[in-house]
C-alpha cells in the first residue's frame, strides 16, 4: 500500500508542476518590459512587441514542460502497466506447474474430480482479483485525467485573463499617447494596470494550489478496493486449499 501512496503524491505533485509551476512565470511578465525614459510615448510600440515577445516565449516554455510532465506521467502508466503484466504472467507459469503436480497426484476419480475442482476455484478467483484491480486502476486513473482537464481549464482560463489584461493595459496607454496625456502619467497608468494583472495571476495560481488533495479520495478507494480483492483472494484461495486437502487426504 506504500507503493500506491507514493505514486499518488508523484502523480499529485506531476499534476501541480505540470499546471502550475511554470504558470508562476507568467506573473512576472512585464516587470523588465517598461524602460525608465521620461517619454514614455515614444517607446510605446517597442513596450508592446517586448511583451508580446515575453508572453509568447514564456508560454512556448509552459506548454513545453506541461507536454514534458504529460510524457513523464503517461510513462509511469505503462512501466506500472508492463510490471503488473510480468508479474501475472510469472505468476501463471507458476500456476501451470503446480497444476500438473497436481494432476499427476490424483489417481482416484474424487481426487481427480477435486483437483479439476480446486484448479477452476483458484483461476476464478485469480480472474475476479485482477478485475477488481484493473477497476482500481482504471477508476484512479479517469479521475487523474478530469483532474488534469479540471486544472488544465483553470490554467488556460487564468493565462487568457492575463493575456487580456496586458492586452487592454496597452492599447490604454497607446490611446492616452495618442490623446496627449503626459508620457509619465501614460507609464504611471500602465506599470499600475500590469501590477495588477499580475497580482491577479498570483492570486489564481495561490488558489489552485490549495486544491492539490483532489486526489486523496480516490486514491482511498483504489487502495481499499486493491486489499478488499487481495483479502478475497487470500479467502478463496485458502477455502479451495482446504477442499482439496480433505479429499486427497480421506480419498
Amino acid at each position: 500500500m506504500k507503493q500506491h501512496s507514493k505514486s499518488t503524491a508523484v502523480i499529485a505533485g506531476i499534476i501541480t508542476s505540470t499546471l502550475l509551476a511554470p504558470l508562476f512565470a507568467f506573473a512576472q511578465t512585464g516587470e523588465a518590459t517598461t524602460p525608465a525614459k521620461s517619454n514614455f510615448c515614444t517607446s510605446i510600440e517597442q513596450v508592446s512587441a517586448k511583451v508580446s515577445a515575453n508572453i509568447a516565449d514564456r508560454e512556448g516554455k509552459y506548454t513545453a514542460k506541461r507536454d514534458e510532465r504529460m510524457t513523464t506521467l503517461s510513462e509511469r502508466y505503462d512501466k506500472r502497466d508492463q510490471t503488473r503484466s510480468e508479474k501475472r504472467d510469472t505468476w501463471d507459469s507458476l500456476r501451470e506447474g503446480w497444476r500438473a503436480k497436481l494432476t499427476a497426484r490424483a489417481t482416484t476419480t474424487a481426487q481427480k474430480e477435486a483437483v479439476t475442482k480446486f484448479i477452476a476455484d483458484i483461476d476464478s478467483a485469480v480472474a475476479t482479483r485482477r478485475t477488481a484491480v484493473d477497476g482500481a486502476v482504471a477508476s484512479f486513473r479517469t479521475a487523474v485525467e478530469a483532474a488534469i482537464k479540471e486544472r488544465q481549464t483553470a490554467v488556460d482560463g487564468a493565462l487568457a485573463s492575463f493575456k487580456l489584461a496586458t492586452d487592454v493595459a496597452l492599447a490604454g496607454a497607446k490611446a492616452d499617447c495618442a490623446s496627449g496625456v503626459a508620457p509619465k502619467t501614460v507609464r504611471t497608468t500602465y506599470v499600475t494596470a500590469m501590477k495588477a494583472a499580475r497580482e491577479k495571476l498570483q492570486t489564481t495560481i495561490k488558489g489552485l494550489a490549495k486544491k492539490q488533495d483532489t486526489l486523496k479520495a480516490v486514491a482511498d478507494a483504489r487502495r481499499v478496493t486493491v486489499q478488499k480483492a487481495i483479502t478475497d483472494f487470500k479467502a478463496a484461495a485458502q477455502k479451495a486449499k482446504l477442499e482439496l486437502k480433505n479429499v486427497m487426504i480421506s480419498a
